[in-house]
């Protein structure tokens, strides 16, 4: 499988497109506005006739043939009302910063509840999000200038990680390499479908009997950590969940007691897993939970890897062994996940004692927590996110590390439930 590598020409390219187009909307929102307004007005006409051409060719149902008229009707109406069209787009804007606010106020008062430290902090950030998008919902038309103000602004930031990376490939042991980079991230309501977008594209190729795909950098390092993405079918499944390799060790944070599950399952005992066995736990995603892995492999100094054994012993210091139901009662045959796993793999359970992973709330300290830490405190410096850390943004982020030339990402593997793995070096 060929991956599209990122070169200095293409880093530098995206560093000048997002750059100008940041002063454009800086310094000509009107203008701007305008011409994104008669660009996607005269694109949802041309998609609804086109539509319904198509339609009545194929001889489409009756409500696909209305879906694309009404498309059409809709792209006259925005074109000869610009006012009415532009003010869609805060509203839209200002209700996923209710969103967003709604999940820090609600983490607010999780934190609050259990009594750990720097929840007043998130409550300012959260009162401050749902002020922020009441200004907006109280005055949609005035708040389009400052939104595309706004919004050129994000297109510098976003400029600013392409350059740093950019420096990254042109001078390799420049001081950017050493640093742990703050990075302006894709939206979180579009990073959380990243790696489900993948998983789809992987499945119809399967489709086409390509195998399992293993795919290595030409470079002499060796893989010492791995970051497992698992993505399947279900509803939550398709977010994806993050897991962590060391030593041929699986480490896995999550709410795997039943029992403690509340809120819609979004909150429970935070619990660690450790499975000895890499292959074990990867046959186990691929049969019973019918996962597909991305999995991510990571080159590490002698240092490095000190570092990671040493604060792996530290968090698993600070647990006690649970036992799940399978564990307690070998009789019977139980089919809670974490029965199911053990049974498999002999993974072991672990709960915390006082500390921030005592609490699994998956809108903030989610699956990512413990690989975000571990990332950190082995100063591999890949990337640092703010706010709530989803599965899809790490994908994210560690596909484009792999493509650089001289990340310590040297290896990205596509885990299915086929037995056979196809290398294709680069």
């Amino acid at each position: 499988m060929n991956e599209q590598a990122f070169s200095k020409i293409s880093l530098g390219g995206n560093f000048l497109l997002f750059f100008i187009l940041g002063i454009i909307l800086i310094m000509t929102p009107n203008k701007s506005l305008s011409f994104f307004h008669l660009t996607i007005s005269i694109i949802i006409i041309i998609l609804g006739v086109a539509s319904t051409i198509l339609n009545a060719f194929r001889k489409k149902s009756f409500q696909n043939t209305i879906f694309s008229i009404l498309l059409f009707i809709m792209g006259i109406y925005f074109l000869y009302n610009p006012t009415n069209f532009l003010s869609i787009f805060p509203l839209i804007f200002a209700l996923y910063v209710v969103l967003i606010g709604i999940i820090k106020f609600s983490t607010f008062c999780v934190y609050k509840s259990n009594g750990f430290k720097g929840f007043h902090k998130i409550l300012l950030n959260a009162l401050f999000e749902l002020l922020f998008a009441y200004l907006i919902i109280t005055n949609p038309t005035e708040s389009i200038k400052p939104l595309t103000i706004i919004l050129g602004f994000y297109f510098i930031f976003i400029s600013i990680g392409y350059f740093t990376d950019f420096l990254e490939e042109a001078f390799p042991n420049n001081f950017l390499t050493k640093r742990r980079k703050f990075r302006i991230t894709l939206p979180n309501i579009l990073s959380l479908f990243i790696p489900y977008a993948f998983y789809r594209k992987i499945n119809n190729s399967l489709n086409k009997e390509v195998t399992n795909v293993k795919i290595d950098k030409n470079t002499s390092g060796e893989v010492d950590l791995e970051i497992f993405i698992g993505v399947k079918e279900s509803t939550i499944g398709k977010f994806g969940h993050a897991d962590l390799c060391f030593e041929n060790k699986i480490y896995s944070y999550g709410h795997y007691d039943e029992d403690s599950k509340r809120l819609f399952d979004t909150i429970g005992d935070g619990t660690l897993f450790i499975v000895n066995d890499r292959d074990k736990y990867l046959k186990f995603c691929a049969e019973h939970s019918k996962k597909t892995i991305f999995a991510f492999g990571i080159t590490l100094t002698e240092k490095q890897k000190e570092n990671v054994r040493n604060e792996l012993n530290k968090i698993k210091g600070n647990t006690y062994r649970w036992k799940c139901i399978q564990e307690n009662d070998k009789e019977k045959q139980y089919g809670d996940y974490a029965s199911c796993l053990y049974r498999a793999t002999k993974a072991k359970f672990y709960k915390f004692h006082r500390s921030s992973y005592k609490l699994y709330y998956a809108l903030w300290a989610n699956c990512v927590k413990l690989v975000d830490h571990i990332l950190r405190i082995s100063g591999s410096d890949i990337l640092r996110l703010n706010g709530v850390i989803t599965p899809g943004a790490y994908y994210h982020h560690l596909n484009n590390q792999f493509k650089k030339k001289n990340s310590n990402v040297i290896r990205k593997e596509i885990i299915t439930n086929s037995d056979i793995i196809t290398q294709n070096k680069k």
